[in-house]
Order: C-alpha cells, then sequence, then structure tokens
C-alpha cells in the first residue's frame, strides 16, 4: 500500500464521494476508484460501502483509518523534515476555519504567507468549533480558528478580540438605544445557530439567570440573519459575520461589552509539522486585522 493510495483513500473518506474526492484531489474518477479498489485487494477486505449517495466506511475500514492518518502524518513530517534540513519551508498545511475568517482573513493571510513560503500548500476544511476541535485533536488537520476558551491539551495563540452585537430588524423598538442589556434581550424572541455555531452566543447568555425566549435554531448564520431582518427575532453576532452582509438589519453592542476571543489553535508547538511552526509563528507576528476585508 503505497502513500499516493492512503492520500486519496483519506480524501474520500473526507467527502464521503468518489468523484468530489477526483476533483479536490485533481485526479480522474477512474483513478480513484482504481487506488481505492487496489488498496482493498491489498489489504484482503472492502474499505467503503458504495450507494447512491455516495459512499461510508465498512468497519473494518474504520479500523484502520486512525492508522492510515497517522501514517500520512508522518510521511509528511518526514518530508518536512527534509525541507528543513535544507532550509527549505515546504509541504501541506491543513487548516481548519470557519465562515466569517475566511471570508475575511483567510485570502490575504495565504496571499502573504505564499509570498514569504512560495512551496507551501493549503488544504483548507471548513466547519463550526465543534468540528474544528476534533478534527486537531485526531490529527486530521495541523491547525485551526476557533474562539477562546480550548480544551488545556491545545496550544491558542490570540490573534483578535471581535466585538459581539444584538441584531434586530430595522424600527424594533430596542433600536432606540445605543446599547443593551442581557436583561432586554431575554425578554424578546431569539434565532439561535445549530448547536456547535452557538458557543460564542450561549457563553454570553449563561450570564443572564434565565434561557432565552428560543423561537427558531437555524444551521447557518445567513439564515440567521435573514429570519432576523424579516422580523422573526432578535439575536447576537459577532462583528466579523455581519461585515459587508446586505440584510437589512440594526445592531448595537452589549453593555457592559461581550466579545469573541479568535486565535489559532493546535497541538502543543512541539507536536506540530515544521510548517505548521512556520504557519504558527507567522500570524503570531501579524496583525490580522490588515487582512480584513473593507466594509463595502
Amino acid at each position: 500500500m503505497n502513500s499516493n493510495r492512503y492520500e486519496i483513500f483519506l480524501k474520500v473518506v473526507e467527502l464521503g464521494n468518489i468523484t468530489r474526492a477526483a476533483e479536490a484531489l485533481n485526479y480522474t474518477q477512474s483513478g480513484v476508484s482504481h487506488a481505492i479498489s487496489a488498496l482493498e485487494k491489498e489489504t484482503g477486505f472492502a474499505l467503503f460501502r458504495r450507494s447512491s449517495n455516495g459512499v461510508t466506511l465498512t468497519d473494518n475500514g474504520k479500523q484502520i483509518l486512525e492508522r492510515v492518518q497517522g501514517l500520512v502524518n508522518q510521511q509528511r513530517s518526514l518530508a518536512q523534515t527534509i525541507a528543513n534540513i535544507n532550509h527549505i519551508v515546504a509541504g501541506t498545511i491543513r487548516v481548519g476555519t470557519f465562515t466569517s475568517v475566511s471570508s475575511q482573513w483567510l485570502p490575504g493571510i495565504i496571499r502573504s504567507f505564499s509570498e514569504r513560503y512560495p512551496l507551501v500548500d493549503f488544504e483548507l476544511l471548513d466547519g463550526n468549533y465543534d468540528d474544528i476541535t476534533e478534527w486537531i485533536t485526531q490529527g486530521k488537520i495541523d491547525c485551526g480558528f476557533l474562539t477562546a476558551p480550548v480544551p488545556e491539551t491545545l496550544s491558542f495563540l490570540p490573534l483578535k478580540q471581535d466585538p459581539l452585537l444584538v441584531l434586530m430588524e430595522p424600527g424594533h423598538p430596542l433600536t432606540g438605544r445605543e446599547a443593551l442589556s442581557l436583561e432586554d434581550i431575554i425578554k424578546e424572541p431569539f434565532i439561535m445557530p445549530m448547536k456547535g455555531s452557538d458557543n460564542d452566543i450561549r457563553a454570553v447568555l449563561k450570564d443572564t439567570g434565565s434561557p432565552p425566549k428560543i423561537k427558531y435554531t437555524l444551521n447557518d448564520d445567513i439564515s440567521v440573519m435573514a429570519m432576523v431582518a424579516n422580523g422573526f427575532g432578535i439575536s447576537i453576532m459577532p462583528e466579523l459575520i455581519i461585515r459587508n452582509v446586505t440584510f437589512p438589519m440594526a445592531a448595537r453592542p452589549l453593555n457592559p461589552p461581550q466579545y469573541r476571543h479568535i486565535g489559532m489553535v493546535s497541538l502543543p508547538i512541539s507536536a506540530v509539522s515544521i510548517v505548521a511552526r512556520a504557519f504558527l509563528q507567522f500570524l503570531g507576528g501579524m496583525d490580522v486585522m490588515q487582512f480584513e476585508s473593507k466594509p463595502v
């Protein structure tokens, strides 16, 4: 079983679809299918269950997944160590991210880092806070953007304090105030993002003493803002998320002010790859606000 097949195997697991894996890897669909078939022949058992919706791991496939991921990580680490001995930062860095960071920071960060280290490729995985935490712990990604607090086993590099704002439809009675207290909020119908994206909001609301009147729970921030703009309730969103959004909404700060603390999270620095270490050091020496896109 060669390393190329391992990489293909992991990409198919990640995407759950052979066609999408082929597109992501810039291979043909038949090439990916052949690699998986060859891997199954060498292991002596089926790795995936096929269906019209894609593929899922068999029980045997699940048993080897962690070992395959470990071998791929070791191979990448070896390649990066060789590059480092030759005074070259090269290889692939896998970064977990969420929507507001992806749209506001990542293009500028990647462009600036690539100018300094042109032999580094980025592999980006988009998810919620819970997803990214799990991916780091499992070794699926090298590092990821998250908000504090994070598990004690992980390293947190602070990057930005992002103000949390109360969102309302234009003309809502509370728009007459310059700032809103938690007591103001819990009296109103509330629209909440799904679990995994609601950590920052729940951290603020836990101090209210009584639960908010959650009217709707939606699976993405855009849907939440659309419902707010149409008068179905209020919500709380970080400033970075609502930047450049065109929904007709009013936004007010909290009193006292509340923030989400965005940072880059990884395993302890001694446990990350050389290229990931270079990326963390790069971010630590930069002001991420320079990468923020300007409001239109």
